[in-house]
C-alpha cells in the first residue's frame, strides 16, 4: 500500500511541473531580458510624416531644483497602429550625423543612440487605432543633456521614425546629483561626493 501511494505522490508531483511548466515557460524565458533591447534601432529608418506630431512639455524642468520630473507628451498620427511607440532620447539630437562610420565600408545608421525609455503610444490611450491621439507622461530623471521624444511606427523590429518632438532640459543640467559619502584620509575624516559634472566645493 506505501508503494502505490509513493507512486501517485510521484505522478501528482510529475504533473504539477509540467502545468507549472506550460504555464510559467514564456514568462521564466523572458527574465533578465533588458526590454530596451528588444528595439532593432539599428533598423530605423526615416518616414516623417507631414501630419504626424509630437510635443513634450514642459519645455523647462526642474525650476524647484527637483532632478526628476513628469513630462507630458502628445502625439498625434493619422496611420496608427498598435505597434506604434515613443521613444526617449538625450542628447536629443540622435541622428546619424553624430556617429561616422569606423571604416568607409560601413554604412551610417540613421539613428545611432538607443532610446533610454520608450512605451507604446497606446499605453495610457486605447483608442489610439481610432482617433490617431495620445498622451503619455514619462518620468524623467535629470541627464545632463537635453532630450527628446521620437514616434515610431512599424513596431520594435522595424522602426520607422515618423515624427520628432521639440527638445527640454533640466533647468540646471549640471546639478550635483545623489552624494555618496565615504571615509576621508583619517580615521576620523569623511568625504562628500556627488555625481558632478562641474565642481561643487
Amino acid at each position: 500500500m506505501a508503494g502505490g501511494c509513493t507512486f501517485n505522490l510521484l505522478i501528482l508531483a510529475v504533473t504539477m511541473l509540467v502545468c507549472f511548466y506550460s504555464l510559467f515557460s514564456p514568462v521564466l524565458g523572458h527574465i533578465g531580458e533588458q526590454p530596451l533591447s528588444k528595439i532593432a534601432i539599428h533598423k530605423a529608418a526615416p518616414a516623417f510624416h507631414d501630419s504626424a506630431s509630437i510635443s513634450a512639455s514642459p519645455l523647462l524642468l526642474g525650476l524647484k531644483g527637483e532632478d526628476t520630473e513628469w513630462v507630458s507628451v502628445e502625439l498625434e498620427y493619422p496611420n496608427p497602429s498598435d505597434d506604434d511607440w515613443v521613444g526617449v532620447f538625450s542628447p536629443a539630437k540622435f541622428n546619424g550625423s553624430s556617429c561616422p562610420p569606423e571604416n568607409k565600408m560601413d554604412e551610417i545608421p540613421y539613428i545611432c543612440s538607443a532610446p533610454i525609455k520608450y512605451k507604446y503610444a497606446n499605453y495610457s490611450s486605447p483608442d489610439y487605432t481610432k482617433t490617431g491621439k495620445a498622451s503619455l507622461k514619462f518620468r524623467l530623471i535629470n541627464q545632463r543633456a537635453d532630450i527628446s521624444f521620437a514616434l515610431f511606427a512599424g513596431g520594435l523590429l522595424n522602426p520607422k521614425l515618423v515624427a520628432l518632438s521639440n527638445s527640454i532640459i533640466f533647468a540646471n543640467p549640471k546639478a550635483p546629483l545623489y552624494p555618496r559619502l565615504a571615509q576621508g584620509k583619517a580615521w576620523d575624516e569623511v568625504s562628500l561626493f556627488c555625481s558632478s559634472v562641474v565642481p561643487t566645493f
